[in-house]
């Protein structure tokens, strides 16, 4: 699991100009209006010209990681299923529908047979089964590869580096290239025709047809010998709702694809994804009237104070959570008590507003609400984490340090970053003066925090992680899968008495903490903290509609529509 990366810095210079092009001095003559950010220039066709950070890196579902590489994905390859861009529930996209066994743990799809190819060829069920197995033969060179598994058979058997004692383990690693053996002939996922495809899970999940509408869950057409390099738009099959027509350094062209089975409920003809160097270069062709829309272009907080009046800014909470976790096999913090004292310690509001300028949602659980709407997406009924200093105090005094005295010195690991020096420093003010102990806060670059992790050298360590769905078993999972160290059992553990009762020679071995599943079993076991959640911002023209904005950033091209009869309100000019 990575750490999310939200470091672009507005330049002094850009501030200054971004400043002056509000001001009614520096406003273009025409088509300006008080309550837009810049010209509003209505369009004559449906072309959408979109910044959407820099330009899009690659073109394959296997290899994209993060916007604009997930947008175009999603624009010319469809999946099972796609997200209501304002709800987030799966809707039928390949599939037209589906259903579920074993309390969600076998999932059977449905294809539509008018599903094609760029090349008009049927995308078939064995398409999905063939890229999924690709994304896995890929590996960890797949930035998500770990949302497939969940899939019966989806993890290599690797073959351990034991000298060969009999003819079967010699021939078991004669087969198998870089000591892996290839388990496709029980993978879980099944072509059972051409038209139907089963997916039997390890665990159960309800809300797996949400997760299939990931990008890396799309299928590819590619020549088997090429299976596993990385597509590129050379002769590129798809099957979206676009098709790419050009790329070039400057800008990646798409057009509505032909052969697309709901082509008549594409508005869209053309997209043009436009690069941009900075946000201040973003914010200047907005501006101008030269694009319809920007995107992840994070600006620092006195600039979007600055954009947060006008009509066409908007603001969503983004799944990417910042939190504290805790090293479980260090005393006293593999005690839940002490854990959640410190969780009520904390007051988010507070951090959000004074330390994050207003930037941030306050996390007071581990995902984030959902929309109401949202009701085809299963979701933990669970209590937040509200500031509480009397029960903090009461419980870190069950737990042995009654007004924090014995308590040790809390040493907080952090990566070298202002913003998150600054995070720390507030937070230990906040267990002193609430619960009276004291915290040594460890700043490191980021090589050297790395490895101070992986050597488990710290008590509570800052981490942070992108969601990729909406689906909690994998949110929850990929939240706590980098912190399941090993974890030292208490002496009078079952695990670690034999069975006369006394202690076996084998309790000092660690045992790994048991799997969360869910985030009523995250918020009742507290191993982290979380603490807030980032916010996208984006700038969208008014004559723009369907471009909808939601927590996984993730919008709907097939959905957006220019409406070149766009007239502005009666109010525009009277004020934002």
């Amino acid at each position: 699991m990575k750490s999310f990366p939200r470091c672009l810095r507005f330049p002094l210079t850009g501030l200054l100009l971004l400043v002056l092009s509000i001001t009614p001095s520096a406003c273009f003559t025409g088509q300006t209006y008080e309550a837009y950010y810049g010209r509003v220039i209505v369009p004559r066709d449906q072309s959408f010209r979109w910044i959407d950070g820099s330009l899009p890196q690659t073109f394959d579902p296997a290899f994209a990681a993060a916007p604009p590489d997930t947008d175009l994905v999603r624009a010319i390859f469809e999946g099972l299923t796609d997200y209501d861009p304002q709800t987030l529930a799966p809707i039928p996209a390949v599939a037209k529908h589906w259903e579920s066994a074993n309390d969600g743990r076998t999932w059977t799809f449905y294809l539509r047979e008018d599903a094609r190819w760029s090349n008009g060829e049927a995308v078939v069920a064995k398409d999905f089964v063939d890229s999924w197995r690709r994304t896995m033969r890929i590996g960890d060179l797949a930035p998500h590869t770990d949302l497939l598994s969940n899939i019966v058979g989806s993890a290599a058997v690797s073959v351990p580096e034991v000298p060969a004692r009999n003819g079967a383990a010699r021939a078991a690693r004669a087969n198998s290239e870089n000591r892996k053996i290839d388990v496709a002939a029980r993978f879980g996922a099944e072509a059972i025709d051409e038209h139907v495809l089963r997916v039997r899970l390890q665990v159960p999940d309800l809300n797996f047809p949400g997760l299939v509408a990931h990008p890396v869950f799309r299928p590819i057409k590619v020549a088997p010998e090429n299976s596993l390099k990385r597509i590129d738009a050379t002769g590129l099959v798809s099957n979206g709702a676009f098709a790419l027509t050009r790329q070039d350094d400057n800008r990646v062209l798409l057009q509505r694809a032909e052969n697309y089975w709901a082509k008549s409920e594409v508005a869209l003809e053309r997209v043009e994804f436009i690069g941009a160097n900075n946000a201040e270069a973003a914010l200047a062709a907005y501006r101008a009237g030269e694009v319809d829309a920007v995107t992840n272009s994070p600006f620092e907080p006195l600039a979007l104070k600055l954009l947060a009046p006008y009509r066409d800014f908007r603001r969503e909470t983004y799944g990417a959570l910042t939190y504290y976790s805790f090293n479980l096999s260090h005393e006293p913090f593999d005690d839940v008590r002490v854990r959640e004292a410190l969780a009520i310690a904390i007051d988010r509001d507070r951090l959000a507003q004074d330390e994050m300028g207003g930037a941030t949602e306050p996390a007071k659980k581990f995902l984030p609400e959902l929309k109401k709407e949202s009701a085809k997406v299963v979701v933990s009924k669970t209590e937040s984490l509200e500031l509480d200093a009397e029960r903090a105090r009461e419980l870190l005094a069950e737990a042995g340090y009654p007004e924090g005295r014995g308590f040790p010195v809390v040493r907080l690991l952090i990566n070298r970053n202002e913003q998150q020096r600054l995070i720390a420093n507030s937070i230990a003010a906040m267990w002193r003066s609430i619960l009276n102990i004291e915290t040594e806060i460890s700043i490191k670059g980021w090589d050297e925090y790395e490895a101070a992790i992986t050597a488990g050298d710290y008590d509570v360590v800052r981490r942070g992680m992108v969601m990729q769905t909406t689906d909690e078993l994998t949110n929850i999972r990929a939240l706590f899968q980098q912190d399941s160290r090993p974890v030292a059992l208490p002496t009078n553990s079952q695990a670690a008495t034999n069975g006369s009762g006394g202690v076996s020679k084998e309790k000092a071995e660690p045992a790994k903490a048991p799997p969360l599943e869910s985030e009523a079993d995250a918020l009742k076991e507290l191993r982290a903290i979380p603490l807030y959640f980032a916010s996208s911002h984006a700038l969208i023209k008014p004559y723009v509609t369907g471009f909808d904005s939601n927590l996984l950033d993730a919008p709907s091209l097939r959905r957006v529509r220019m409406e070149t009869n766009w007239t502005a309100p009666k109010n525009a000019n009277s004020g934002r």
